[in-house]
Parts: structure tokens; sequence; C-alpha cells
């Protein structure tokens, strides 16, 4: 009797969990889903900070073009930027006491190309009354940069992320480290680094 009660027991557990399986299961199939919006043109513009020199900081202005392979793979065929330079109160306190610093470098404008993977599609709700659609990218790649005093090859790697508005528009954050590379690479470890943080907008089709 013992056993038969353990046996009814197990099976009305497995009953149980049988249809919440099979709602899981259902569950999943309504949440992968296709991307909605899947572009093969994009134009970006963005404004952005590149904050990471102590007595000069750069407001940039940035214009890109990416050519979308699929749904994970894109090319970033150029993105240009240009920088704004200003002085930092460090600088200016430097200057108080008749003391400047050295002869650093800040960026004027640099060219990049880069591979974009996007391995995060992602929807979401706005306030419970309407969808909102996004995804998650990785960027690595190279180019050139124009310094004050120089010009180096540069190499960029990053990621951000998109909210899409429509089909045609979206909204962008995207972060980045950049390195560029000076002649004496090789002798000793002549780097410029710098951060670029834009905020923009793109046009899809």
């Amino acid at each position: 009797m013992r056993n038969f009660a353990r046996i009814l027991l197990l099976s009305m557990v497995c009953l149980s969990v049988w249809p919440l399986s099979a709602s899981a299961q259902d569950y999943s199939a309504m949440v992968v889903q296709n991307r909605r919006f899947d572009p093969t043109h994009e134009f970006s513009f963005a404004a952005g900070w590149l904050p990471l020199d102590a007595f000069t900081k750069g407001v940039s202005l940035t214009a890109a073009y990416t050519l979308h392979f699929n749904e994970s793979w894109a090319w970033e065929i150029g993105n240009f930027t240009y920088s704004l330079q200003y002085d930092t109160d460090l600088f200016a306190q430097l200057e108080a006491i008749d003391t400047r610093p050295g002869p650093f470098e800040v960026i004027d404008f640099f060219a990049t190309s880069s591979v974009v993977w996007k391995p995060l599609y992602w929807k979401g709700s706005w306030l419970n009354s309407s969808l909102t659609y996004g995804e998650f990218f990785l960027v690595l790649g190279g180019g050139y940069g124009w310094l004050t005093r120089s010009a180096r090859p540069a190499l960029d790697a990053g990621g951000g992320f998109r909210v899409y508005g429509n089909s045609l528009l979206s909204f962008r954050l995207d972060i980045r480290y950049l390195m560029f590379f000076g002649d004496e690479i090789l002798e000793r470890f002549d780097v410029k680094d710098e951060l670029w943080i834009g905020l923009g907008t793109s046009l899809s089709f």
C-alpha cells in the first residue's frame, strides 16, 4: 500500500510538472523571434567626448557609414571623428603659477574601420504601453589618427547599444578605447590612448 501511494504521488507530480514544461517550451518559442529591424545600410551621426587627457579634453563630432551583412555581422566601413579641444581647470592652475604641462599630444581627427558583431537583440515594454526594440554590439578595428604634432596608426575596440525608434531611425551610445601608436613603438611603448564616448542617431534602410 505504501509503494502504491508513492507511485501515485510520483505520478501526480509528473502530471503537474508536464504542463509547466510544455508551457515553458511554448513560451520560449514565443520569445525567440526574428528581428523586427534588419537594415542593410546605416548612416550614423554623433556628438561625443574624449575624456582621458588630464589637461585637455575633446568634444567630438562623428559621421559613420556601416554595411550590415546579416543579423549578426556588419562592417563599419568608415568612422570619421573631429575633436574640438578645451583646456581643463588643471591646465589653468598650472598657468597661474607660470608652469605649463609638457608638450603632450591631443587628438585633432581620426578615422577608423571596424568589424561589428551584434550578439544581443532585445525587446522591452515602455511603461506597459508600447514595445521597444534594441541591440547590443561590439566593434574591433583599426585606422589612423592625426594628433597635434604627429599622425599615427590606431587600434579601436569597444561596444555600445541602440534603441530603435522605427525602421528608419535609431538612437545609439558608443564607448570605444583607442590606441595611437608612435614611430618608436618597437623601442619604447610610445602609445597615446584615449576613450571615445559618443551619443547619436542613425538612419537605416
